[in-house]
């Protein structure tokens, strides 16, 4: 008699597996479907190569402004953090005298 509910369990989960098989085949397919219909309507490059340069061109100068911005916005910070420090080293030096 024990063997007859894992029988049943067994099957009861073979059926809900193959249940979970076909919804991801769907889903894959309509993704398939969608990643087509996405690539279809894009339009394809037109750009010479004069105007792929000057985007990889502005492209580079804009990243190393953005650095260069970063870099700056870091060493204020830091300045404004160590200026912070010494203010409370002082405050604290004049407290204990």
């Amino acid at each position: 008699m024990g063997t007859l509910g894992c029988v049943s369990d067994m099957l009861q989960r073979d059926k809900e597996n193959r249940a979970l098989r076909k919804i991801g085949r769907e889903r894959m397919k309509e993704t398939r479907r969608r990643l087509l219909e996405v690539s279809a309507s894009s339009p394809s490059s037109h750009l010479s190569l004069e105007q792929l340069e000057d985007i990889r061109k502005n492209t580079l100068e804009k990243e190393e402004l953005e650095r260069k911005k970063l870099n700056r916005a870091f060493l204020v910070i830091g300045c404004i953090v160590l200026a912070g420090l010494l203010f409370l080293c002082l405050f604290i030096t004049c407290q204990l005298t």
